[in-house]
């Protein structure tokens, strides 16, 4: 059996995340080739510093613009479903939904009239927001936590969970409901596929995504259980990583770009913590020796890293990790906390050079 060593597994996933090499990508074109090699991109809705979904493209490229994201709704290159998390993927993928879709509705929608009144709605009005259903179907305004959906807007997710009406966002990030049919070429619609189908697909795409990868972290790249991605693990190269006694699998032909890896990593730029190179923080700290949590929901004082805290990826290496906010009036962008790790250590490198440079490119890419 071939052995990797665990500085090539941390090589290789940089590669495929494209986080190895100086970004050159300025395109529209250029961003969703990069959305196509990830296979999803996580959603979130906290706009500490920008849009989590933006910053991953942004990380990944010498230029981003913001509108890019929301036009790639427009122009049918992307929808959302629940795939990791909540996430964005290619349209092209629409078709391997089906099968969840369609257990969604089976298991988890106790079909009722305001169904089929939101339903008529949207096919009347073509798109509504849940205030606007609301108002259409004259339902009285009911007082929510920002954690709690309405009825209107439950029965609205259900239907778009289902696949029977579709979700895009406008310029402000509300989810706006629409027909399914004003969302996803005719084409996709019409094609149909099976669950087995859909699973092979993903646990291809979740390896070609990371490069080598356990059992555990194909699984998770996707949510799916191991038991489910385990019986598709014979259509890959198994490998070992020295001192980690779990095989790793990885798809034959990426074995040729090891030895393009071995020049040293040139990337250097801040991640989301929603990032796919380290949202699966068991693989993270297996892979780049590195601790790191989402500290949001975390109180206060008991934050290791802060509210919004950014890996740091300095060429090839998670070397700690800075909290920012943007003061979007004062135009400036505010470092709360900066940690970085191991800071004892013998010969430990200065890296404010780079992250300065870092944050240069964070406050042109926001304008400020």
């Amino acid at each position: 059996m071939h052995t990797l060593t665990k500085h090539q597994v941390q090589r290789l996933a940089l590669y495929k995340q494209g986080l190895y090499h100086t970004p050159t990508a300025s395109t529209p074109e250029e961003a969703l080739t990069i959305f196509q090699n990830l296979g999803c991109v996580q959603l979130d809705t906290l706009n500490v510093v920008t849009r989590s979904q933006h910053l991953i493209f942004w990380s990944r490229m010498q230029e981003f613009q913001t509108d890019w994201f929301h036009q790639f709704y427009e122009q049918h290159h992307m929808f959302e479903h629940y795939l990791h998390a909540l996430s964005v993927l290619p349209m092209q993928e629409h078709p391997y939904m089906q099968p969840f879709l369609r257990h969604f509705q089976e298991t988890r929608v106790e079909r009722t009239p305001l169904h089929d009144q939101l339903l008529q709605a949207i096919e009347q009005h073509g798109t509504l927001t849940g205030q606007q259903a609301a108002r259409v179907l004259e339902l009285p305004q009911t007082q929510k936590d920002t954690w709690q959906l309405s009825p209107v807007r439950r029965a609205l997710d259900q239907l778009w969970r289902s696949g029977e009406i579709g979700a895009l966002r406008d310029t402000k990030f509300h989810k706006v409901y629409c027909r399914l049919q004003d969302q996803v070429p005719s084409n996709l619609l019409n094609q149909t596929q099976t669950t087995a189908d859909t699973i092979h697909r993903y646990v291809h795409k979740a390896v070609s995504a990371m490069g080598a990868a356990t059992e555990s972290d194909i699984a998770d790249y996707f949510r799916f259980k191991r038991q489910t991605v385990r019986p598709h693990l014979t259509d890959f190269q198994q490998v070992q990583v020295a001192g980690d006694s779990e095989p790793y699998y990885m798809l034959p032909e990426d074995a040729e770009l090891l030895p393009q890896l071995e020049d040293e990593p040139t990337h250097s730029t801040f991640l989301s913590p929603f990032d796919n190179l380290i949202w699966h923080r068991p693989r993270l700290e297996k892979i780049f020796d590195t601790h790191f949590r989402l500290e949001s929901y975390v109180p206060e004082a008991k934050r290791q890293f802060g509210y919004f805290a950014l890996p740091i990826l300095i060429r090839g290496s998670i070397v700690g990790t800075i909290d920012l906010k943007a003061d979007r009036k004062k135009k400036t962008i505010n470092i709360n906390k900066l940690v970085i790790f191991d800071p004892q250590k013998q010969n430990h490198p200065n890296y404010q050079p780079e992250i300065e440079t870092i944050l240069h490119r964070l406050t042109q890419f926001l304008g400020f």
